[in-house]
């Protein structure tokens, strides 16, 4: 009868033991990393971008409907304000409020259809270029059946529109999501209303965001317009960012000077830099703080506006 389990050759040669141990251990390392965890995402230099679940990646139980990809870091930081980050599968590179591990799948300029389809979102959010939103990007999502709300934030008004996208966006949602979000997103709207004229006496400010060169907000954007909400006047009377020579600073002569900088490094500089201005009346009033909430038009900066009347309150 022929074996089942032939003689092994005597003559062929013997591989050590310890060597089969070490081939054994990478072959299960191998296993764990296929098959165990989630495969990760590599941006084109390699580093990791997040991790989509291998195993039924298209619906993880623990992500509760909608589910929200944002292109967006406002739109992001504003659904994190809102108590939604549980609902995020996808982020821009530069989201940075929600955890690192959530896949990154596009940004302004450009989207990835592949890492988009492993996260298959219910909602893609996305802040626009003025060009509009990509043709492609609009065609992918009525292929995949994903509502896309496109929305600039430039002002007060537009963040107004985006509580009324996200309210939209999670129609879908359960009762208790719908009911806490109500409430979240009513705050919100009170947050939003227009504010009281300004006083007649109210502090002449100049908002500074960087010295390297001086880089001041000018009128109509959201930042003035949380200044007016502050009941703080915006000493300048141009539109915009606006880059300022030391002699144009110099002629504003504001009450006060308020730097708001993404670090305390940042904020300390501006601080030394205005304090060593030659003014001929003296030095205006001056105070910075790390305040990066407010650098992005999102409602965690409306969150933020209140520290805008206490840097001016708080300025020497």
């Amino acid at each position: 009868m022929r074996k089942l389990f032939p003689k092994a050759d005597p003559d062929a040669p013997k591989v050590p033991y310890l060597q089969k141990m070490i081939g054994l251990f990478f072959a299960l390392v191998m296993i764990w990393v296929l098959f165990g965890r989630g495969s990760p995402i590599a941006d084109k230099d390699g580093g990791e971008l997040g991790t989509v679940a291998s195993s039924n990646a298209n619906m993880p139980m623990t992500v509760p409907k909608p589910r929200v990809a944002s292109l967006s870091p406002a739109i992001t930081d504003s659904l994190v304000a809102l108590g939604l980050q549980a609902h995020v599968v996808g982020r821009s590179g530069y989201c940075r409020s929600v955890d690192a591990s959530i896949a990154v799948v596009g940004d302004l300029r450009e989207f990835d259809a592949e890492r988009l389809a492993l996260v298959a979102p219910d909602v893609l959010f996305v802040q626009p270029p003025l060009a509009g939103v990509d043709p492609a990007l609009r065609e992918y999502c009525d292929a995949k059946h994903i509502m896309l709300r496109a929305r600039r934030i430039d002002s007060i008004a537009d963040l107004s529109a985006l509580v009324d996208d996200i309210e939209l966006a999670f129609d879908s949602a359960d009762a208790s999501t719908k009911t806490t979000l109500a409430i979240a997103l009513s705050r919100y709207r009170a947050l939003l209303a227009p504010p009281p004229p300004l006083e007649a006496n109210a502090s002449r400010v100049l908002l500074v965001v960087s010295v390297d060169p001086f880089l001041a907000i000018g009128r109509g954007g959201y930042l003035d317009e949380l200044l007016t909400a502050a009941g703080l006047a915006n000493v300048l009377d141009r539109p915009g960012y606006l880059e300022l020579s030391t002699e144009q600073l110099l002629l504003l002569s504001p009450d006060a000077i308020l730097g708001v900088s993404e670090t305390a490094a940042g904020a300390a500089k501006i601080d030394a830099a205005m304090g060593r201005l030659p003014w001929s009346n003296g030095a205006p009033k001056i105070n910075s703080r790390a305040l990066p909430a407010l650098l992005s038009p999102s409602l965690a900066a409306l969150d933020a506006r209140d520290e805008l009347a206490r840097l001016a309150a708080g300025a020497k």
